[in-house]
């Protein structure tokens, strides 16, 4: 009977492992029919794995170092995750070389000090003046400096990436930020032909000097409007013609030093709210011994969701320097940023993550390259790791419900089934993530594409049914 039961079994185990095998050769040649559809032209890698038994599915030039566009971020924002803890706060702190906030004066400067809070805004900069004001400050004997020592100060990328040829707009990645290092211009147009057009800003500060030559016109034109910063104050000129209309042109300008931009402003607010200064506005040249007066602050759990749903640059720029700051102990740049995330795949043991080439955070960059098998092994280390999956995984583009894939999946089959982090350049569409299956299971893609031709449309909608079809087979 025992002998009897063991044939059964044997037979059984035999059984499934050839219906199996049958199935996945279907699948496979089912996925391959659609890459068949694929340019030649097109360079390509495909990973598809199964996490919890450790099968690879599906791999087709997975090994090959690729643009990754925006799939970057799933690097910078794991290795933020583990190194850093998403309950981890980005601070925005104001304080003072004066120990004694007691007496009604600040005999010292007054220092706005950021630690890559880059959700810092005026209205969060209003409260920590409100701080002052609660303390009874009336007199400030020192200056108002701005702080951005927890960064280098080379603010653009192309500054940090050498032949840097993205064509991305970014804003300053500084330490100190305030409303994304960015100010409002609106143009007012709606006079009569001829007339001076008119203008406001915000934030509405004192610093501003403009230079208004643009007039109304009848004819299709827009005012040309631009900035620049020095030491007293911020240039703004607004030049040639605008069309007559009812509603404002707006101008959002970068700050070109945003650490005197954040000074400039608290400067401002501070003397509008009774508090009298002695000295000037200004930026720190060299990290000074600060007593904290208060803090404003943002949770890296509120930061990594903006970044993996709606792929935004900037804050993961930021995100990225404060890696480089957190793990060297020094200062926040580019170099210890990538020391930062090659030191998190090292110890988590992703494949040859020496051949893998990452030098910002956002995938603005067309020198990155990785390969559709690191994303997969970086998304199934996650995946394993019970305490950071699902906030993880919920940080990604909800499949027709929300970010970058709100739109792609809204009548497919796919809608809430597929959690995943698109990538878009010029030549380039990348999509890697988590796809919970018809059957319950989930698995693992990763697709990187490079085309010359065909578009970005025609390669998504391969990813799109090689998706549909592991969703309803697998």
């Amino acid at each position: 009977m025992d002998v009897l039961m063991i044939k059964i079994r044997a037979l059984f185990i035999y059984f499934l492992l050839i219906v199996k095998i049958i199935s996945q050769d279907f699948g496979i040649g089912v996925i391959n029919s659609y890459i068949d559809e694929i340019p030649s032209s097109t360079n390509f890698g495909i990973m598809i794995y199964d996490p919890l038994s450790a099968d690879t599915l599906f791999a087709k030039n997975s090994e090959a170092s690729l643009i990754p566009a925006s799939n970057i971020k799933l690097f910078t924002t794991a290795t933020a995750i583990d190194l850093l803890g998403k309950d981890y706060r980005l601070k925005t702190v104001i304080g003072s070389t004066d120990s004694n906030f007691t007496d009604g004066s600040i005999d010292g400067d007054l220092i706005l000090k950021g630690f890559g809070n880059s959700l810092f805004t005026e209205e969060d900069l209003d409260s920590l003046v409100n701080v002052l004001v609660n303390l009874g400050i009336k007199q400030i004997n020192g200056n108002v400096f701005g702080d951005d020592t927890f960064f280098d100060n080379i603010y653009s990328r192309d500054d940090w990436i050498v032949d840097e040829k993205a064509n991305v707009s970014l804003p300053p990645v500084s330490a100190l930020i305030l409303d994304r290092n960015g100010f409002i211009v609106s143009v007012d147009a709606n006079k009569s032909p001829g007339s001076k057009v008119g203008y406001s800003l915000k934030p509405d500060i004192d610093f501003y000097e403009v230079d208004n030559s643009a007039k109304v016109v009848k004819f299709r034109r827009t005012p040309r409007v631009s900035s620049r910063f020095t030491e007293n104050k911020i240039s703004v000129r607004v030049s040639g013609g605008a069309r007559q209309r009812k509603f404002p042109y707006s101008y959002i300008l970068y700050a070109d030093n945003p650490t005197l931009y954040a000074a400039y402003t608290l400067y401002d607010k501070l003397v509008k709210n009774g508090i009298a200064i002695s000295g000037t506005a200004g930026t720190l040249q060299e990290e000074a011994i600060l007593f904290d007066i208060a803090e404003s602050t943002t949770s890296l759990s509120e930061i990594i969701p903006l970044i993996n749903k709606n792929s935004d640059n900037f804050l993961a720029e930021c995100l990225f320097k404060t890696l480089g700051a957190y793990y060297s102990g020094k200062i926040g740049n580019s170099f210890y940023a990538t020391q930062a995330v090659m030191n998190y795949l090292e110890e988590n043991e992703i494949p040859e993550f020496y051949d893998l080439s990452i030098v910002d955070g956002s995938g603005i960059s067309r020198f990155n390259e990785v390969t559709a098998a690191s994303i997969s092994n970086l998304l199934e280390k996650i995946y394993l790791n019970v305490d950071k999956y699902e906030f993880f995984k919920n940080s990604l583009s909800i499949a027709g419900i929300d970010g970058t894939l709100d739109r792609r999946f809204r009548r497919s089959k796919l809608r809430n089934n597929f959690f995943g982090k698109t990538g878009t350049l010029n030549g380039v569409t990348s999509l890697s993530g988590y796809l919970e299956t018809k059957s319950g299971k989930e698995i693992i893609v990763s697709f990187l594409m490079q085309f010359k031709e065909k578009g970005a449309g025609y390669h998504k909608d391969i990813q799109d049914k090689i998706l549909e079809y592991l969703w309803e087979n697998y």
